[in-house]
């Protein structure tokens, strides 16, 4: 048997708003990253016309939502066309479901005009799991099933699992949630989405598992350590979930080895999350530390940045003053002041500012949420500033 090559990918999103995600992004700057978002079918084009796939696997929400333009259906369309004779296989997620009245119902894309999935798509349209041979290799199966509307779903998809079909190569896709993923997305409690297990995906006995859901990469393995399955991760970094370099998968598997897994660039900018520790310094010293914080976490000049410092500077040294030459140096960069006081832990009752900071104190302790804390937090910075006979500057507008 001929090694067999798949290339995988899931999440794309396309079509997401990009708002109220953390990094109060500019409109200029939003309108550029949804192009980018939305350009996931194209790059995907480009990465299997340099490794030449056997298969391409996407396990679900290629599309943010129902209501997506029509025009995003169609560079996916174009995108899968394209990539012809190669067969692509698609297991709809929670979020481009199956169900009618959708993009993957043909009698929908009729009446409004638009072509139908090309020839070489195969779709998964059933909650229940149904498994498909691949053109041109005997020796492929892939298993799958569809969210059938955006519904989270309880029910566990891998007890039991699917029967394993005989074929040396058996492929399995499933879009839920792992348990014990550890990515900035990951779900927690009701949010979970057809849960199942590291040993459930083990014990299922499938060549590889193409995941879909979660956010970040990450490589499932069996009890001996080879490689059972992997989800990609989303390819374009939209929020402070998906922080880090995004990829698409290649994977090699061969009857005589292990899978072998190998991930390919699909973003040119990536999100990152940073946290500076002031350390008394003053400001000099603190842009130098910033500075080397950006190198060592590898940013450029593409990239998204959040920088929150903390601790406390030097007397009279402002984060924000001090660190504002560092927008610069990034594409967008969003710097969170959360340094404290020199005065703070010295509030006294009998003094205007120790009153002040006793009651602000008291208000953020009672926040009923993010939002409410984020304020009274603001309020309690920019009034002590004041007191102290600074000049209270508002830090940059924010999502909270």
């Amino acid at each position: 048997m001929a090694p067999l090559v798949l290339l995988q990918s899931s999440d794309w999103h396309v079509g997401s708003p990009l708002t109220g995600r953390g990094l109060g992004l500019t409109e200029e700057f939003r309108a550029t990253r949804r192009d980018e978002v939305d350009a996931a079918p194209e790059r995907l084009l480009a990465a299997a016309r340099e490794i030449r796939p056997d298969v391409v696997l996407l396990p679900g929400d290629l599309w943010d939502a129902e209501n997506g333009p029509p025009s995003l259906f169609r560079r996916l369309v174009a995108a899968f066309d394209a990539l012809a004779p190669v067969p692509v296989f698609i297991a709809p997620g929670n979020h481009d479901f199956a169900g009618p009245g959708g993009f993957f119902d043909e009698a929908y894309l009729a009446a409004l005009g638009l072509p139908s999935w090309p020839g070489n798509v195969s779709v998964f349209r059933s909650a229940s799991w149904e498994t498909r041979s691949v053109p041109g290799r005997d020796d492929v199966t892939v298993t799958g099933r569809a969210f059938l509307s955006p519904l989270l779903e309880a029910g566990r998809p891998l007890s039991p699992p699917p029967a394993r079909p005989a074929a040396p190569f058996a492929l399995l896709m499933l879009h839920g949630s792992l348990e014990g993923y550890k990515g900035p997305d990951s779900p927690s409690g009701a949010k979970r989405t057809a849960p199942f297990s590291r040993e459930e995906l083990a014990g299922a006995g499938f060549s590889w598992a193409a995941l879909g859901h979660h956010h970040g990469f990450e490589v499932v393995e069996r009890p001996d350590g080879s490689a059972a399955g992997a989800y990609s991760g989303s390819p374009t970094g939209r929020g402070l979930d998906e922080t880090g370099p995004r990829f698409f998968v290649k994977v090699t598997l061969d009857p005589e080895a292990p899978a072998k897994v190998d991930t390919l660039p699909a973003d040119s900018r990536q999100v990152l999350d940073l946290t500076l520790d002031s350390g008394g310094r003053e400001a000099d010293a603190l842009r130098e530390a910033a500075f080397a914080l950006l190198l060592e976490a590898g940013a450029s000049p593409r990239d998204v940045v959040r920088l929150t410092v903390r601790g406390r500077p030097a007397a009279g040294t402002r984060a924000a003053h001090s660190l504002i030459d560092l927008k610069g140096l990034v594409a967008h960069l969003v710097l969170r002041d959360r340094t404290a006081s020199e005065a703070e832990g010295r509030a006294d009752r009998s003094t205007a500012e120790g009153r002040f900071a006793l009651d602000l104190e008291a208000r953020l302790a009672a926040a009923p949420d993010a939002r409410s804390r984020r304020v009274a937090e603001l309020a309690y910075n920019l009034g002590r500033e004041a007191l102290l006979g600074r000049l209270p500057v508002p830090p940059p507008v924010e999502d909270v």
